[in-house]
């Protein structure tokens, strides 16, 4: 399977310096989904094949690279938070368990995809700032040209 990204510039680009993860936790299928559901309905198709073919190296590094790689995380951090295994599901607890921690992880979660919905404004909004660049990139197909989420409310522009 072919990805604009692999799955170390995953780890690299959205994963901090103390936040050890192996690249093997990243999926290809992974990256392709989240591709699919937030990359492509702002690049569009057309824009996106030509990306995996390996055109527009500097928009793939500078803005596609780390709004996909974010992405992914948002995908992927659910179930990094628990593990599984022959027995089923385990959830790393504490003596205290309590309400602090879910109020913690669902912060933490939160803030994962406020920092995945500023990378992809930012590569919708340099998208659209530099149309004539890209001729295959059609701002009036843009999603987030057309629809914004603030407060929790969908706004259309």
């Amino acid at each position: 399977m072919q990805n604009i990204i692999t799955n170390e510039q995953v780890i690299s680009l959205a994963f901090s310096d103390g936040e050890y993860v192996s690249p093997d936790v990243v999926l290809d299928s992974e990256i392709d989904s989240a591709a699919h559901r937030y990359i492509v309905p702002i690049v569009g198709k057309e824009l996106y094949k030509e990306m995996l073919d390996g055109s527009h190296q500097t928009l793939v590094t500078d803005f596609v690279a780390p709004a996909l790689a974010m992405a992914v995380r948002t995908v992927i951090q659910p179930a990094l938070n628990v593990r599984t295994g022959q027995g089923g599901l385990y959830i790393p607890t504490s003596a205290r368990n309590d309400s602090g921690n879910r109020s913690a992880i669902n912060g933490f979660l939160k803030s994962l995809r406020l920092r995945r919905e500023a990378l992809l404004r930012r590569l919708s909004d340099y998208l659209c700032d530099h149309a004539s660049e890209y001729p295959s990139y059609n701002a009036g197909r843009d999603i987030m040209q057309k629809y914004s989420i603030s407060g929790g409310y969908v706004q259309s522009r």
